[in-house]
């Protein structure tokens, strides 16, 4: 694993722990400006409240990531895929429940 791949794992890693702690923005603020319509989508898909986030996996390329995190609540675990773009700032730009 290279540093960037470390520093990509991490920035997964804070995202997922900004939904636990409830903090939609920060999290938002990562969002492309083409998916920041569709957020309240996407957080109404998660437990409510989200207790903890996974990281299940993160397949990294040299611009972008597709990442897999399993969101938990009380009684209710939902999976996230989702896929970033690392072109200077790190953007959420897909995101999607996974089947």
């Amino acid at each position: 694993m290279t540093s960037d791949d470390a520093t990509r794992r991490t920035h997964i890693q804070e995202r997922a722990d900004a939904v636990v702690r409830g903090d939609t923005d920060e999290v938002v603020s990562h969002f492309s400006e083409e998916l920041r319509p569709g957020a309240p989508e996407i957080v109404q898909a998660l437990p409510q409240p989200v207790t903890a986030a996974e990281v299940l996996s993160g397949e990294i390329g040299d611009d972008e990531c597709i990442a897999m995190i399993r969101y938990s609540g009380e009684d209710q675990a939902v999976t996230v895929r989702s896929r970033r773009e690392f072109g200077g700032r790190p953007l959420i730009v897909h995101a999607e429940p996974a089947g």
